[in-house]
């Protein structure tokens, strides 16, 4: 959550020992307990994190410019990181005390039953939540595209406290025609893959697309890889409402990016923009949802 000038180059903050005591308290102790823990190092992550504030400022002043950003906003936004992601221990636990809302999971059905799809998501609200409700349909087997290289400790001690969601991890960190082929054998299984498109690497290839009102760049990656495997497009937006509820929300971008070689530039600058329109329309809905703790608006480095 620290800001740096690109969000691969951050550390992961804390250590191991904090987030084996912190599964252990949601595990043993329930989630009111282990919310009460969570607000200690939400502080600390806060109060050292003076980059990350300042991007959270700037955010906030994109998304409500007729509101200025007081510290109460930004702390809120922390305060909202932490609990999604403490959701998050919960929701891979399968535990019952969760009420997700679904829009558009009947569409999402109908669409892998022909050869699988791919799921654009954002490091906004909870992909969890998106996964556990997709995990309640037993016709849809899904699959996340994740770089197990960002985050190891944690990523580590949620695959422990859930087996399943390893073994349905398709490692980004690989690369090349091995993670095309990857990709292929999962579409070709009727599953649907999940991935985060908010975010590019240092040095991956991106686009500057208007969004809340300023150029901003995003990865172009994903929406290559969908033009290569011609499959089905199909964008997630998880809302988290407080409480245990979430509003998972998901609408076809399209049945099969299927562009003439020629034509993919243009194609690929109109897909990622689309994308944006999308979602600045939820972020603008739940502002508090958004956790790119970082200069999203600064141009990448190469």
């Amino acid at each position: 959550m620290s800001g740096t000038g690109h969000w691969r180059s951050q550390k992961e903050r804390g250590a191991a020992w904090a987030i084996a005591f912190l599964l252990w308290t949601a595990k043993h102790l329930g989630r009111r307990v282990a919310r009460f823990v969570t607000f200690f190092p939400v502080v600390w992550f806060f109060l050292t994190g003076s980059r990350a504030r300042a991007a959270v400022r700037d955010y906030l002043g994109r998304v409500r410019p007729s509101k200025p950003a007081r510290l109460i906003d930004v702390w809120r936004q922390f305060w909202c990181f932490g609990l999604c992601a403490l959701d998050r221990i919960f929701l891979l636990a399968e535990h019952s005390g969760y009420q997700i809302r679904e829009n558009g999971a009947d569409m999402v059905v109908n669409t892998v039953q022909n050869g699988g799809a791919l799921l654009m998501a954002a490091h906004f609200g909870s992909f969890e939540a998106m996964r556990v409700q997709g995990s309640r349909h037993a016709d849809l087997p899904i699959a996340i595209l994740m770089d197990r290289a960002v985050g190891p400790m944690l990523t580590a001690a949620l695959e422990r406290l859930a087996p399943k969601l390893a073994r349905n991890v398709i490692d980004a960190s690989d690369g090349g025609p091995q993670l095309v082929l990857k990709l292929k054998e999962a579409l070709a299984e009727g599953k649907l893959v999940g991935i985060m498109v908010d975010r590019a690497r240092v040095g991956e290839a991106t686009v500057a697309v208007e969004f809340l009102g300023a150029p901003a760049h995003f990865p172009t990656s994903p929406w290559q890889l969908a033009m290569a495997l011609k499959c089905p497009v199909i964008l997630g937006f998880s809302v988290y409402r407080g409480a245990g509820i979430y509003d998972t929300h998901f609408e076809l971008f399209s049945s099969a990016l299927d562009v003439p070689r020629g034509a993919r530039a243009a194609a690929l600058e109109a897909s990622v923009q689309t994308y944006a329109h999308r979602l600045a329309h939820w972020v603008r809905q739940a502002p508090d949802n958004w956790f790119n703790f970082y200069p999203f608006w600064a141009a990448p480095k190469s």
